[in-house]
């Protein structure tokens, strides 16, 4: 990544523990260490005001995608802190929002920051559900009432 010229940070005390290796099947020790890495990577730019773009590594544009999260002017985007694809399930497991947690944009701010900060804070969880999109949804559901 530096190579193409962006900026790169690794956290030793969080993500030295992350395995190397992949996942042997869905919800294993280390499937669980990524979900946790998918929480501290999303997290650590909103902290510094970043807006973020999370995707998982099966998604490719064939256009930038950014001036459509950006265009302020647009009703239908305008007025979120976070967007996500809709999960394409109807699973009581992701009830109410069938969030994808591996496509959402997020912006930077004291709300959303909460947000993900709240999902650090919920990451025992993961381990119990093996998901981060679940704990991921009911934190949401928890936020929204706010």
């Amino acid at each position: 990544a530096e190579g193409l010229g962006l900026a790169t940070y690794y956290d030793e005390s969080n993500m030295s523990a992350i395995p190397i290796g992949e996942a042997r099947r869905y919800g294993d020790k280390i499937f669980r260490s990524m979900m946790y890495a998918k929480v501290l990577c999303v997290l650590y730019p909103l902290l510094l005001n970043y807006d973020v773009l999370f995707q998982d590594v099966d998604i490719v544009w064939y256009k930038d995608p950014m001036p459509f999260f950006q265009d302020m002017s647009e009703p239908k985007v305008a007025n979120f802190d976070v967007l996500f694809q809709h999960d394409g399930s109807d699973s009581v497991r992701y009830a109410p929002y069938s969030a994808n947690s591996g496509f959402y944009y997020v912006r930077a701010n004291k709300r959303s920051q909460y947000l993900f900060t709240s999902l650090l804070y919920h990451s025992d969880l993961i381990i119990t559900w093996d998901s981060h999109q679940q704990v991921l949804i009911q934190v949401l559901a928890e936020h929204s009432s706010l």
